[in-house]
């Protein structure tokens, strides 16, 4: 039997803000508003910056399906 440890990583410049019931918006955004946001978000990244987050993504998406694998597994 084989045992598997998940390591959590989260990025240093990832910040999560902590939203109260009081001063959360219960407005719904499309997805078209969505996607401009991220495009304006990304527009301001470097060429370094873009490669850096996409292995990141990469590597957290790894963990993922190694994670449920071992799920399966088990």
């Amino acid at each position: 039997m084989s045992t598997m440890i998940c390591e959590k990583r989260v990025s240093p410049t990832t910040t999560i803000a902590a939203v109260s019931k009081e001063n959360r918006s219960d407005v719904r955004v499309s997805d078209a508003e969505i996607s401009r946001r991220v495009l304006a978000i990304r527009s301001g990244w470097s060429i370094s910056e873009r490669v850096r987050r996409r292995r990141d993504a990469d590597q957290r998406f790894l963990d993922l399906m190694l994670a449920l694998s071992a799920g399966d597994a088990a």
